[in-house]
């Protein structure tokens, strides 16, 4: 604080104080509001519920939902936007060192599945 601010407190004692606090509280406020409107949403999701995979055990729906992207690819073409959604659901239900070793496999020519 300045001297004129330390005279103004004194002469009117706390009321100066507080202004200056709720300005500097106004402005943080308005930092942060800033801040929250310039980061993305970001929307979490997994995949939704299937029929065919009704038990807690998720590994056969994995491995379905690998083999489904993979066969909407070879059908559709990579840059085909219905293929998202195999994409999605096989990365949120698979273990990473799973697709990793699948994907070795298909580079390979072993792999197990179809496609």
């Amino acid at each position: 604080m300045s001297s004129s601010n330390s005279l103004a407190s004194w002469l009117f004692g706390s009321s100066v104080v507080r202004a200056e606090e709720a300005e500097e509280e106004a402005a943080a406020a308005e930092e942060a509001e800033e801040e929250e409107e310039a980061k993305p949403e970001i929307k979490v999701q997994t995949a939704p519920f299937d029929a065919r995979f009704p038990t807690m055990n998720q590994t056969k729906h994995c491995y379905t939902r690998y083999n489904e992207f993979h066969k909407c690819v070879k059908e559709k073409g990579e840059d085909c936007e219905d293929c998202n959604f195999y994409a999605r659901a096989y990365r949120s239900l698979c273990p990473s060192e799973w697709v990793e070793k699948w994907n070795e496999e298909r580079e390979a020519g072993n792999f197990a599945g179809k496609y």
